[in-house]
């Protein structure tokens, strides 16, 4: 067997195993270390031991879809998990991060908060009830930060809703005392820009778009050692480095896409490694390209 000092240990573990059980390894969640991701999760470590006050500060994160901040949020929590707290009354949730799900309401983002808590929530109570139960709830858990993700989807839905979405947001941070992190594309920007309380709290942040630097190319070799192949793969030569950064357009998510797609690709063919000409021999199509991709028309 060829040297696999080049992969991480877990990586290493199932090699020998069938494609079908390597490829759902790569394409498990994963998170790399960079100086930018590292920068946004100290600002949001800066906000979680914020002491409580009346105004408390906040984080708008945005970034295009699939350039990595809804993993960069996922991380923090990870970083910050829940308490089963077995010798007390109540699990304890620092960090609580909840979807805001299409065409919301006051009572849908109450109702989402107690389902991420599993507590009980009856359709049939009163949204000032809903809102009594969820700041009860929280206190009890200690929750210190909340995070809404997907936050443009606030845009689709009425601007009467639209506005107490936010209100409820807002009133949330107020009498919480808690920070308040959104995440979301460009339209999330527009949606916070509706409050202008909430637009001078929460600061805004954009994800990094990659470029071919030394950091990017520290990302490749991360992005090596995870490879689930036998051969090691030239990720960090210029020439295949570059391809890849063209093909994602910069974006994170992207460069795991493509790259789960070649290892399927290099495990089918058996090469077992993952180099400029697979790469150009993928079908595989770009994130701005694919936008613009519109059902061809029969005649």
């Amino acid at each position: 067997m060829t040297d696999l000092d080049h992969l991480l240990p877990e990586i290493r573990a199932v090699i020998d195993e069938p494609a079908s059980i390597r490829l759902r390894q790569m394409q498990r969640s994963k998170w790399f270390n960079y100086a930018a991701g590292e920068a946004i999760l100290q600002r949001m470590e800066t906000l979680l031991d914020h002491p409580p006050t009346h105004r408390m500060p906040g984080l708008l994160l945005l970034g295009d879809s699939n350039s990595g901040k809804t993993s960069l949020g996922l991380e923090f929590i990870s970083r910050h998990p829940m308490d089963p707290n077995p010798e007390g009354d109540a699990a304890i949730v620092p960090v609580l991060r909840i979807e805001i799900p299409p065409n919301p309401d006051e009572a849908r983002i109450y109702d989402e908060i107690l389902a991420a808590l599993l507590q009980p929530a009856r359709s049939k109570d009163s949204v000032s009830a809903k809102a009594k139960q969820v700041k009860a709830v929280l206190v009890t858990v200690g929750t210190r930060m909340l995070v809404f993700d997907e936050f443009q989807a606030v845009l689709s839905t009425r601007n009467d809703r639209r506005r107490l979405v936010l209100e409820v947001v807002k009133h949330l941070s107020n009498t919480l005392q808690v920070p308040i992190v959104a995440i979301g594309t460009a339209e999330a920007h527009v949606a916070i820009s509706k409050d202008e309380q909430l637009a001078n709290r929460l600061h805004p942040v954009w994800m990094p778009m990659w470029r071919l630097d030394s950091e990017y190319r520290r990302l490749m070799a991360a992005f090596q050692a995870t490879l689930p192949l036998r051969e090691k793969s030239p990720l960090q030569d210029r020439r295949v480095a570059a391809l890849i950064l063209e093909l994602t357009e910069g974006l994170l998510g992207e460069m795991n896409l493509l790259l789960c797609k070649a290892v399927e690709e290099a495990m089918r063919s058996g090469v077992e490694r993952v180099d400029e000409q697979l790469l150009r021999g993928l079908d595989y199509v770009p994130p701005s390209q694919r936008r613009q991709h519109r059902r061809p028309v029969v005649a």
